[in-house]
């Protein structure tokens, strides 16, 4: 039989080659397919949530495909996006709400294409197009035409300022044929060489950046769900023969994340892998919060699993514990994975945890 460690190893062992399998599996390659060709067709909130297929992969992609059911709160969820600090996601504990807001920041898409709408053809020239105070305007530019990798130091804006003011004559070029190529096509869009004060009221220009600005956002959301999801694929077909080995990858991939011992005992999943290797029995779930967290962190240096090796050795730890473990248990792990009463718990009341006792959380 094989065991919980071993599994887990030929899992990690080449993480790469273990995702491209879960990827190419027929299921997973057809939904992501199928993401892919239709979130480039979004454009608002509302478009999103009508394709339930969509929808129901970005949800799961980023581990709430238990939540999916609950569209009236997840719409709630997505139309406050993150920017404002008192936005509904912010307010969710579970972090997970606040990276699918993120992901699909559609109120800020929507306010950053109106701003630049409204306001591009007020800029006359290169110099005002470049000033700080137009900042929002040029980054929206410079997303559109994928060019933040050669526009994010000063010395860099710089020498793309000087490139403007010269336009198809300028001498920049980049190693990269394909940045190259946006660039041309960026110093086209804004041909302040050539129209002078009348580059910016080129209206098919403009809109073509817009529509440049809409395709890369979706690039890029693509891109991360598609990974997210595939990750949680694997993490689910590993654990329908050893739920062990799905605790396991879900807590490596949560590690990176956890600061205090609050955050392992909000999730479930996390504290049933940390009760497991530093051998605290479930019981201690009955005791007072503060109490609990005390005796992880006095068991448990939390810095460690910010370390690769650190974090190694615990995961070894973990999976040779879980092995030895019988495999049943009263709370089946995808119990585990399914927390939507987290999710309602806001920052207050996560300071005051200390006045609860919670039976496992």
């Amino acid at each position: 039989m094989t065991t919980t460690m071993i599994a887990y190893q030929a899992v990690t062992r080449n993480l790469t080659q273990s995702l491209a399998r879960t990827a190419a599996k027929p299921e997973v390659a057809n939904d992501s397919a199928y993401f892919e060709k239709n979130i480039a067709k979004v454009k608002t909130l509302d478009d999103f949530m009508k394709d339930d297929r969509l929808y129901r992969y970005a949800v799961e992609a980023f581990g709430l495909g238990d939540m999916a059911y609950a569209k009236a709160f997840m719409r709630k969820v997505l139309a406050g996006g993150v920017k404002d600090s008192d936005s509904f996601a912010n307010k969710l504990t579970d972090p997970r709400y606040r990276e699918l807001a993120a992901a699909f920041d559609f109120s800020t898409e929507t306010a950053d294409t109106t701003y630049f709408q409204t306001n591009i053809g007020k800029v006359k020239t290169v110099t005002s197009f470049t000033d700080k105070s137009a900042s929002r305007m040029f980054d929206y530019a410079i997303k559109a035409f994928g060019l933040e990798s050669i526009v994010d130091t000063p010395k860099e804006k710089e020498a793309v300022t000087q490139a403007l003011h010269l336009g198809k004559d300028s001498p920049l070029h980049f190693d990269d044929p394909a940045i190259d190529k946006q660039f041309r096509a960026f110093l086209k869009a804004f041909d302040f060489a050539d129209k002078g004060s009348k580059a910016t009221s080129d209206k098919a220009m403009m809109q073509q950046t817009v529509d440049r600005h809409n395709a890369a956002v979706r690039s890029d959301q693509t891109k991360t769900t598609i990974e997210k999801y595939t990750r949680q694929r694997l993490e689910q077909d590993a654990g329908a023969s050893d739920d062990n080995v799905r605790l396991a990858l879900y807590f490596e991939r949560k590690a990176p994340t956890i600061k205090t011992a609050y955050q392992i005992l909000a999730d479930a999943a996390l504290l049933k892998v940390v009760q497991t290797a530093l051998g605290i029995p479930a019981e201690t779930s009955a005791m007072p919060i503060d109490k609990q967290a005390a005796m992880i962190e006095k068991k448990l240096d939390l810095k460690s699993l910010q370390d690769p090796d650190g974090l190694k050795r615990f995961m070894q730890r973990f999976t040779s514990l879980a092995g030895a473990e019988s495999g049943a248990s009263s709370n089946p792990t995808m119990l585990l994975f399914s927390q939507p009463s987290s999710a309602l718990i806001g920052q207050d009341v996560l300071a005051s945890l200390q006045k609860l006792r919670l039976g496992g959380i």
